[in-house]
């Protein structure tokens, strides 16, 4: 059985000024997402992992380092850094303050199914899915009785997840948006099809005290 640890980057500026922040930008982690990448390393830091992957973007590369200091044991561990874990690209919205009244970007959030991002050259949900599942799929060959730390993005990780555990595309965003460095668990027997949810969107481990 393969166990996956899904950990959403911390949170970034943009995340603060509620832009755009996709596959093709990115913007410095916080102090407030520091520390909360040094807590989610602290809460998983007796976890001897067998490989990370790891988003190619700065914010997730910083989220993972935090995150892997704080490690018990390091020694043997493999990281991997894939494109193919980046943020779904927004084409000519990134970086731009997210419009809650527009119509594309309610599909993105509620109706997956329908979002149609062709206008603003962005990345369609099939693509974004295809990717991500094809190196999870992977990953659990290559190790069939591991465990493995995946650091990435918000919208990435919350469609990836609904689809690996079977549900339509229409729910897709369900349960979303993840928090940032929350901590999501999924396990696949190996020769099926099928992923459960351990654990689901869990900042538990944070301090209450935290500044937005």
């Amino acid at each position: 059985m393969t166990t996956f640890y899904f950990i959403r980057h911390g949170k970034t500026e943009l995340n603060l000024s509620l832009r755009f922040q996709g596959g093709d930008i990115d913007s410095p982690l916080l102090p407030i997402g520091v520390e909360q990448a040094i807590q989610a390393g602290r809460y998983l830091c007796d976890l001897s992992f067998d490989a990370a992957y790891v988003s190619t973007q700065k914010r997730a590369m910083d989220t993972a380092n935090y995150i892997l200091k704080e490690n018990n044991f390091l020694d043997d561990l493999t990281v991997h850094y894939q494109d193919s874990l980046r943020e779904i690209r927004f084409g000519k919205r990134e970086g731009a303050e997210i419009d809650h009244t527009d119509e594309q970007t309610n599909y993105l959030r509620q109706r997956p199914d329908l979002y149609d991002p062709k206008v603003f050259g962005g990345e369609t949900i099939d693509a974004l899915v295809q990717r991500s599942t094809e190196t999870i799929e992977k990953i659990s060959k290559e190790y069939p009785d591991g465990k493995v730390l995946i650091v990435a993005h918000g919208v990435l990780l919350i469609t990836l997840i609904n689809s690996l555990t079977g549900k339509e595309k229409s729910r897709w965003r369900e349960g979303g948006p993840l928090a940032n460095t929350s901590i999501s668990i999924l396990e696949k027997e190996q020769n099926t099809d099928y992923y459960t949810i351990k654990s689901f969107n869990d900042i538990s481990y944070q301090s209450q005290n935290e500044e937005a």
